[in-house]
């Protein structure tokens, strides 16, 4: 049996909601998600949660939110990830090295949220944890899932905390 694996799946920070002349995919990050994707970089930071490798949609909003967490891994971004299902997403996390243990996804709704419902244990997980996803996954919203097996083939587990940014 693998040992276990931290997925840390994020929705983008808030991003403006109408941009002239730009299509949803150019959307930028609002002033507010600036600081909210600040905020989780410094979650992660304090929390000591560096990534071994981080996925993310090739919308501007994610890779700004990615750019902002001040990750010291390389971030690959992902045009199938853009606004995508889980099914989606879970695939390209399939594709990811077996000697990754700490992945970020920065994704979209509903395909990151519903990825996390997926993947979530809910009778192992952190109540309170489990509680944030449970209602909701606001933009900057951050979760660990504590997972079993291998990104080939993911086991649900335990979701070990949430972050609002």
């Amino acid at each position: 049996m693998a040992a276990p694996r931290l997925l840390l799946l994020m929705r983008h920070a808030d991003a403006v909601t109408f941009a002239p002349g730009l299509g949803d995919i150019d959307r930028p990050l609002s002033d507010e998600g600036v600081e909210q994707a600040r905020r989780v970089g410094e979650y992660l930071t304090d929390q000591h949660l560096a990534p071994d490798a981080a996925l993310c949609s090739a919308a501007v909003r994610t890779r700004q939110t990615a750019e902002l967490l001040g990750l010291s891994c390389a971030i690959q971004h992902s045009t199938a990830i853009y606004n995508a299902g889980s099914d989606t997403i879970r695939e390209v996390i399939n594709g990811v090295a077996d000697d990754v243990g700490v992945l970020l996804v920065v994704g979209h709704a509903p395909g990151v949220p519903t990825l996390a419902h997926a993947l979530a244990d809910e009778a192992r997980s952190n109540a309170d944890a489990f509680s944030a996803i449970r209602w909701g996954f606001p933009t900057a919203t951050l979760i660990g899932i504590e997972i079993g097996g291998t990104w080939d083939d993911p086991e649900p587990g335990p979701v070990v905390f949430a972050f609002h940014g």
